[in-house]
């Protein structure tokens, strides 16, 4: 059996490496992300100028105004192709980010959710005379706190309509 003291170093050891763990499961989803989207940039670039060197060709080559402006028409029905496509992977980028900041999120909150389950067990085991002076000291912090909210809100004139 544990001690006291040893009990409470472990649960609060689990809980902050849960922290540590949700925060690079969240670093790696931004990472992951930022890639993607440097990706999508590198890719709309390398379009953009080869585009660019067959639009300035072609225009060199046209042989009459007519002919000049036909082919203007043509690229810039062709740019904004490459606009909405742009737009729609810029889209799915986006659609991909938000799932895996879900994922993890859900997956941090279980866990989270399982550490403070085994801190509160810890706590349960807690001996009383070791719990009232911690108790005492959480009411004195979060009971200065919730006087100052109620006293702020208390005060503030009311809205007139």
């Amino acid at each position: 059996m544990f001690s006291f003291s040893e009990q409470w170093a472990r649960a609060g050891k689990a809980v902050v490496e849960a922290q540590l763990i949700s925060a690079q499961a969240y670093v790696q989803a931004a990472v992951d992300s930022g890639a993607s989207v440097l990706d999508l940039q590198l890719d709309a670039a390398r379009a953009a100028l080869a585009a660019a060197t067959v639009a300035g060709n072609q225009l060199l080559s046209a042989k009459d105004t007519q002919a000049l402006l036909e082919l203007s028409r043509t690229q810039s029905q062709l740019a904004i192709e490459r606009i909405g496509a742009y737009g729609r992977q810029a889209k799915e980028v986006a659609q991909e980010t938000r799932e895996k900041f879900d994922t993890v999120t859900k997956g941090e909150f279980a866990a989270s959710r399982q550490k403070f389950g085994e801190l509160l067990q810890v706590v349960k085991q807690t001996p009383v005379p070791l719990i009232i002076p911690f108790n005492n000291f959480l009411k004195t912090t979060f009971g200065g706190a919730d006087e100052g909210y109620d006293k702020n809100k208390n005060t503030r004139p009311a809205r007139q309509a």
